[in-house]
C-alpha cells in the first residue's frame, strides 16, 4: 500500500509543530512544557478549519477552565474534601452541557472542566501555586496553538471545504437515484430514506468548523448549511410527492419537470409549473389536489435550487440565498446519565485511591478524571476506553524506549526532536484512517504525555512506571463506568428517539411557534440517530422508521400550516377560522384537514397579492396533513392517539 504525499506531508507538519512549540516553551523556562506538545498532538488535524476550530475551543474553554480553577481555590483553600467535591461537581455540570453540544464544543465544554483537575487539584496541597500553575499552563497552550497555526499556514495545509463539497456532491448522488426510483412509481423504502436523512446529518461536524477554514469562511459555512437544509428537504418533498396519483397527466407532468431538474435540466421547469399552477387556481371549480401537486413541484425545484446556491457559496466563498442556524439537541435523559456516571467513577475513583494510600494519588486522579470526561463525547464510551487501552499500549512502549534507551546518553534538543519523530508520525499515519484514526491520535497524546519532555529530561524508572499504572487505573475506571453505571443501549437510544419524536408531534400540533429550518434539520438528525442506533441490531424495525419519517411529515406540515395561518390573520375570515383550523390538526381527523384546506383555498380568490402566497401555502400544508394522516392513519394511530397527543403524552413501544 502507497501512502499518498499529502499524508506525509501532514505527518511531518505535527512533528514540526511539536518541535517548535518545545523548543519555544523550553526557551521560555515555562513550567510544564510538555504541554504545549501535548496541545500540538491535540490539535492534530489534516484540516486547517479543523486545527483552528479546536484551537478556538481550546483556548476558550481553558480561558474558563483557569478561571474557575482560581475560583475553586479560593473557595476552598485547605479543605480537601471542599475542593473535591466542588470540583466533581464542576465537571459534571460540564459534562452535562456537553451531552448538549456536538463536535468541538462539546470537546471544550469537558476541557473547562478537567482544567480545574490539572490546575487546582494537583495543588490540592500548595493552593499557593495554582495561579502560577494556571499562567504556565495558558502559555503552553498558546504556544502550541500559535506553532500549528503558524505551520498549516506555511505549508499550506488543505481547507475543509474541498473535502465537504465532495461529500455533498456524493450524497446529492445518492439522493438523485432515490428520487428516480420514488417517482418512477417504485415502492418508497423508508430504509433508504433513513440512511440518506443519516449521510446529510453525518455532515454536521465539517460544517460546523468549515467558518474557520478562510477569511471567508462565514460565507462558505452558511452556503453548506443552506445546501445540508436543501438535501433534508428534496428528501421530505419526494416523500410527498410518492403520493402522486398514477396515471393522472398532470401527474405525469409534475414527474418529468422534477426528474428533468435533477439531471440539471430544469430551466423551464419553475416557469411551466407556476404557469400550471396559475392555471389550476384560475379555474372556477379549482381542485386543490392538482393545486397541491403543482405547489409541491415548485417547492422540490425551489429547494434544488438552495442546493446549487448553497454549493456555489460553499465553493466560491460567496453570500447564499439564506442564512439558517442549525440547532443544538441532546436529551435531557442521556445528558443526566452521562454526568451521574461521571460523578459516581470519579468519587469511586477517589474512594478507592484514598485507601490504597498510593503516592502523587492525586495525579492519577486527574488521569482519571480528564479520560472519563472525554469518554462522553464519544459516540460509545466502551469503545473509546478499548481503543484508548490499545493507545495506551503503544504509547507506553514508545515512551518507555525513547525515554530510557534513546535519550539516555544526552540532552541534546535535536536528539530529542528526531526520537519523538517516528512515533508522531506512526499516530499521525493511523488518525487519517477512519477506522483506527482515534488509536492514532490518542496514541500521541499519551506518548507526549509519559515521555514529558523537559529541560533537564528526568530518567526516573518509578515516575514513569507510576504514570503508567495511573492511566491504566483511569482507562479501567472508564471502561468500567461505561458498562456499568448507567449504560446507554442502542435500544435506550431508540427510545430517547421516539420519546423526542413524540414531544415534537405535540409542539408541531399545538401550534409552537419554531423555525422550520430547524424543525426539520432537527427531525432528520433524530432519524438518523435512530438509524445509527439501529444499525447493529439483528431485527430491524421497518415499522418504527416508517412511524418516524409519516410523524416527521405530519410534524412539518402542521407546524408549517401554523405557520403561515399566522401570517394570514391579518385577514378577518381566516382570522376568525384559525381556531377551528387548529381543532382540525388537533382532532387527527384527514376528512376535516382535507375541508379545511379547501375553504382556505377559496378564501384566497379574493385576497390581496402579498397574502395569496401565505394562504396557498396554508392550504397546501393542511392538505398534506391529511393526504400523511389518510395515507399513514393506521400506523400514526398506533404512534399516538388523540387524547394523549393533547396531554402530550404519547405512548409508544418499540417492541
Amino acid at each position: 500500500m502507497v501512502i499518498p504525499v499529502h499524508i506525509w506531508v501532514y505527518a511531518f507538519r505535527i512533528w514540526l509543530a511539536a518541535v517548535i512549540a518545545l523548543y519555544v516553551a523550553f526557551w521560555l523556562q515555562l513550567g510544564g512544557a510538555s504541554s504545549a506538545a501535548v496541545t500540538v498532538a491535540i490539535l492534530a488535524q489534516p484540516t486547517r478549519g479543523a486545527a483552528l476550530a479546536k484551537a478556538a475551543n481550546r483556548i476558550a474553554a481553558t480561558l474558563i477552565g483557569a478561571t474557575m480553577s482560581v475560583v475553586i481555590a479560593g473557595l476552598f483553600a485547605g479543605e480537601r474534601i471542599g475542593m473535591l467535591g466542588a470540583f466533581i461537581c464542576w465537571i459534571c455540570v460540564c459534562v452535562f452541557l456537553a451531552s448538549y453540544l456536538r463536535g468541538y464544543q462539546a470537546y471544550a465544554a469537558v476541557l473547562s472542566g478537567y482544567t480545574v483537575a490539572i490546575i487546582t487539584l494537583v495543588n490540592i496541597d500548595t493552593p499557593q501555586n495554582v495561579f502560577t500553575t494556571m499562567t504556565d499552563r495558558m502559555a503552553a497552550i498558546t504556544i502550541g496553538i500559535l506553532c500549528v497555526t503558524l505551520i498549516n499556514d506555511v505549508f499550506g495545509s488543505p481547507p475543509v471545504w474541498r473535502g465537504l463539497e465532495r461529500r455533498i456532491n456524493d450524497i446529492w448522488a445518492d439522493i438523485r437515484s432515490y428520487v428516480r426510483v420514488v417517482l418512477s412509481g417504485n415502492e418508497e423504502k423508508s430504509e433508504h430514506a433513513g440512511e440518506l436523512l443519516a449521510q446529510i446529518s453525518g455532515l454536521r461536524d465539517q460544517v460546523d468548523i468549515v467558518a474557520h477554514d478562510m477569511a471567508d469562511g462565514q460565507h462558505r459555512a452558511a452556503g453548506a448549511r443552506s445546501a445540508m437544509l436543501a438535501l433534508v428537504e428534496i428528501v421530505q418533498q419526494v416523500r410527498l410527492l410518492r403520493l402522486l396519483a398514477h396515471g393522472d397527466p398532470l401527474a405525469v407532468t409534475i414527474r418529468d419537470q422534477c426528474l428533468a431538474v435533477i439531471d440539471d435540466h430544469h430551466s423551464e421547469a419553475p416557469n411551466l409549473l407556476t404557469k400550471l399552477r396559475e392555471t389550476e387556481l384560475s379555474r372556477p371549480d379549482v381542485v386543490i389536489g392538482a393545486v397541491w401537486q403543482l405547489q409541491q413541484a415548485i417547492r422540490f425545484v425551489e429547494s434544488k435550487s438552495l442546493l446549487d446556491d448553497g454549493l456555489l457559496s460553499l465553493r466560491e466563498g460567496l453570500e447564499p440565498a439564506r442564512d439558517i442556524r442549525l440547532p443544538h439537541r441532546g436529551e435531557f435523559a442521556v445528558a443526566l446519565g452521562n454526568a451521574t456516571r461521571i460523578g459516581i467513577a470519579l468519587v469511586a475513583g477517589a474512594t478507592f485511591l484514598v485507601f490504597a494510600g498510593w503516592p502523587a494519588s492525586v495525579a492519577a486522579l486527574t488521569i482519571t478524571a480528564i479520560l472519563c470526561a472525554l469518554s462522553t463525547t464519544m459516540p460509545n464510551p466502551s469503545k473509546f476506553a478499548v481503543a484508548a487501552m490499545v493507545s495506551f499500549a503503544l504509547a507506553s512502549v514508545s515512551a518507555g524506549i525513547v525515554r530510557f534507551y534513546v535519550l539516555t546518553e544526552s540532552q541534546d534538543f535535536l536528539r530529542l526532536a528526531v526520537a519523538i519523530a517516528p512515533v508522531v508520525f506512526f499516530g499521525c499515519l493511523l488518525s487519517v484512517r477512519p477506522a483506527i484514526g482515534g488509536i492514532g491520535l490518542i496514541m500521541n497524546i499519551i506518548f507526549l504525555v509519559l515521555l514529558a519532555p523537559s529541560n533537564p529530561q528526568v530518567y526516573n524508572p518509578l515516575t514513569f512506571y507510576s504514570e503508567c499504572v495511573f492511566v491504566a487505573l483511569a482507562l479501567g475506571v472508564v471502561f468500567l463506568a461505561s458498562r456499568l453505571v448507567w449504560p446507554v443501549s442502542a435500544l435506550d437510544k431508540q427510545h430517547a428517539v421516539v420519546k423526542a419524536t413524540q414531544e415534537s408531534l405535540t409542539t408541531s400540533v399545538s401550534g409552537t411557534e419554531c423555525s422550520l429550518p430547524a424543525l426539520e434539520c432537527d427531525l432528520a438528525s433524530r432519524v438518523a440517530d435512530y438509524v445509527t442506533s439501529a444499525a447493529g441490531a439483528r431485527r430491524p424495525r421497518r415499522q418504527v422508521l416508517k412511524a418516524l419519517l409519516s410523524i416527521n411529515d405530519l410534524s412539518l406540515a402542521a407546524a408549517s400550516a401554523h405557520l403561515h395561518l399566522v401570517q394570514s390573520s391579518d385577514d378577518p375570515a381566516i382570522r376568525s377560522r384559525i381556531d377551528q383550523l387548529q381543532r382540525a390538526l388537533w382532532s387527527g381527523n384527514s376528512r376535516r384537514l382535507l375541508a379545511g384546506a379547501r375553504s382556505v383555498l377559496r378564501r384566497m380568490r379574493g385576497s390581496q397579492i402579498e397574502a395569496r402566497e401565505a394562504l396557498l401555502a396554508a392550504a397546501t400544508d393542511l392538505w398534506t396533513a391529511g393526504l400523511v394522516l389518510a395515507h399513514e392513519q393506521r400506523r400514526i394511530r398506533h404512534f399516538c392517539d388523540h387524547g394523549s397527543v393533547r396531554k402530550g403524552d404519547v405512548p409508544w413501544s418499540l417492541h
